[in-house]
Order: structure tokens, then sequence, then C-alpha cells
């Protein structure tokens, strides 16, 4: 899909590698910029959680990888070489680092005028916060998510099991902002730079809360918008101990489902916002499925469409047969035979293999710069790559 386009990729941690591995999953090639060995300020995910880190080969799978001093003149120099042969360039440096390595987009586009810069941060190129230090739990705390992401009943708000305002807030809105900006530039032959907010990223997911308080309705923790938590979109525990999550929004869900357990008569609540949310009837739920196992509720309503289905442990994800047929996850070898899976992003080339292999650092400076045997060994002692 995306064969005959190039990435130049200088970020780090999760939200840009994982922008780029996306678009390498497509097809365009990409190529990791890191700083020397000796300059130790390269990915933390080579080496977080721990040395052997799963981390860096799942987000950089499939790419290549030079490294460039880029605060020296050479650096710089062979940079934005590279930059004339490219498409993209991604960052993720706080605002104002790229202009001050001589490498912000007026400088890229003196070089290059139809490149793309795709930069992501917390709180955006301009306004009072650009220069805040953040990560994802801050831009949910700052977006309303994480107070929202609370017990009903009070306490503390709980931490997301996932990078929410990474990924949702700057991954994909990068993702999808570098292929419009793609599509624009073969029309008018200019690139385009792309300001990302993980904040503004994670503030747009909240549309449906904020309208809902807008208008009046409640919205607080443990009432989530569309439901609020009524007692046909809600989760339960099965008499195993394990839960399952109904999704009867609609009333041709809702009406077989009270028709199945034999309660008709709760169709009339349907419509009714105070009777769906009534504490009485969604404890006389809890108590019907506590009679029976997550496994005898799912056989139970197999050949019923109401919308149920099990909230899985991570062991059963990896096991379920839609997983295991569909193809997107895959077990890979790491270095002293441990093995980790790797998710798939859903748009990718069709029938294409995987390219399981991270690069090492600096592994591709030979061929992507085009340098010889004795111009690599200067760079090096000169401590430029």
């Amino acid at each position: 899909m995306l064969e005959g386009y190039r990435l130049l990729d200088l970020s780090s941690r999760l939200p840009g590698p994982l922008c780029s591995l996306i678009l390498s999953d497509m097809g365009m090639e990409v190529i990791r910029v890191e700083p020397p060995d000796h300059l130790k300020k390269g990915d933390l995910f080579r080496e977080i959680p721990e040395r052997e880190s799963p981390y860096y080969p799942m987000l950089n799978r499939g790419k290549k990888s030079v490294t460039l001093n880029l605060k020296t003149e050479k650096g710089r120099e062979l940079f934005l070489r590279l930059v004339k042969k490219a498409d993209v360039v991604l960052e993720g440096f706080r605002p104002g680092v790229m202009k001050r390595l001589g490498i912000d987009y007026e400088a890229l586009k003196e070089v290059n005028p139809g490149i793309i810069l795709v930069s992501i941060s917390g709180y955006g190129q301009e306004g009072p916060y650009r220069n805040r230090a953040g990560h994802d739990l801050n831009y949910l705390g700052y977006s309303g998510i994480l107070g929202l992401n609370a017990p009903a009943d009070g306490g503390l708000p709980v931490i997301p099991p996932v990078q929410i305002a990474d990924v949702a807030g700057g991954t994909l809105p990068a993702v999808i902002g570098t292929l419009a900006a793609i599509v624009e530039r073969e029309k008018t032959r200019e690139g385009r730079w792309l300001d990302i907010s993980m904040l503004d990223g994670s503030l747009f997911l909240m549309g449906l809360a904020f309208f809902d308080w807008g208008i009046g309705k409640p919205i607080s923790p443990g009432r989530p918008p569309i439901s609020r938590g009524a007692v046909n979109f809600n989760v339960y525990e099965t008499k195993d101990g394990k839960h399952l999550a109904l999704g009867a929004l609609e009333d041709n869900f809702w009406y077989p489902f009270c028709e199945a357990i034999e309660r008709p008569e709760w169709k009339e609540s349907f419509g009714d916002e105070a009777k769906m949310r009534d504490e009485s009837l969604i404890q006389e739920l809890r108590e019907i499925f506590l009679t029976k196992t997550r496994k005898e509720w799912l056989t139970f309503f197999g050949d019923h469409d109401v919308c149920l289905s099990p909230v899985h442990s991570l062991e059963e994800v990896v096991k379920d047969p839609y997983v295991q047929e569909r193809g997107v996850l895959r077990w890979v070898p790491l270095g002293n035979e441990k093995r980790f899976p790797l998710i798939r992003f859903p748009v990718h080339n069709e029938g294409e293999p995987w390219d399981e292999k991270s690069p090492a650092p600096g592994e591709d400076n030979r061929e992507i710069m085009g340098l010889s045997d004795p111009e690599m060994e200067v760079l090096r002692k000169e401590g430029i790559i």
C-alpha cells in the first residue's frame, strides 16, 4: 500500500515508534535515526522493563536503523542529506528541540519542499503547557478521562491498563494525519507540519461525555456516556468468579435477553433511564448471573443475539479461536529462548510475511547513507555515527 515512501523516525518510547510501525506494516520504509551508543540517550525501550526488553523489538520490527549525532554539524548535514530522499520525518521531542538542532520544519523544507514533519508531543507546539513534562497518565488526568475512570461510590481513579492517551491520543492521529498529508502532497507538491498533541487527542475521546454533560445528563464516575451504568450495559460476575459483559443497548437485543432469562416484564423498563439504572434491578440481574458459571451462561445464550461476551484474561485472549484464526497475534523468539507475542495492526499488506527482526543501532549506516569504510571509520572516531 505504501511501498516507495520513506519515513525517518527520530521518536522513541511508544507513541512515535508505534506510529511508524503501523506505517511500516502498510509498506512504508521506516528508518530509525538514533544517537550513537556513546551518547547513552537512545530509546529507553531498548532496556526497559529489563535489559533484554521485548518492547523495542515489538515496536521496531521490520525497520532499519542509522546512528547520527544530531548535535554536530556533520551529523546535521548527513541527516538533511537523508531528508532529501524522504517523504516523512517523525519526531517526539519537546517543542523547540528540533529548532535548536537546526532541523526544524523550515530547515527541512529548504532541502525538500515536499517533506511532511510529524511532531508528537504531550501538549502541542504552542500553548500554555507546551514545555511541561508529561506521560499518558498526566494527559488522561487533564482530559477528564482519568477522573471518570473511578468507582461510582467514590475512591481513587483507576489507572487504565493500556496507554489510551499515547495510542488513541497520539499514535492514531499521527498515522491518520500522515496519510492525509501524503494525499494532499500528491495534489499540491508541498509538504506540511503536523502538530499532534496527546492531550488534544485525549480530549477528542471525551466527545460523548462532554455532550451529555453539556445537555445536563448525569455524567460521573460509574455512569459512563450512552448507558450511564444501566442494567443492560454492564459487567456481571458469574458463579465461578469470572465475568460477563452485557451490551444489550438496543431493544432488539434487550427484549430477547429478557425473554431468555424469563423476565419479560423487564422489557417495559426499556426507554426509561431511571428504571434501567435502578440499583434493585441491577442487583436482581447480578443474582441471576451468579446462578451459573461463565461457560454455562455463554452456552445458554449461544443461540441468542443479545451482545453478551466473556471478560477475558490475557491468557484467555491468546487462546481465543478468533485470535488464532484471524492471525493477529504471533509468538516470536527473543534472545535466550524467550518468546513474546506480537500484535499486528489491523490494516496491513495482506499476504505479506511479517518482518520480525528489529534493527541493531546503526546497522544500516552503510546502506542508507552510502558511506565507504574509510568514511565510516572517520565518522565513528569523531562520534558522529
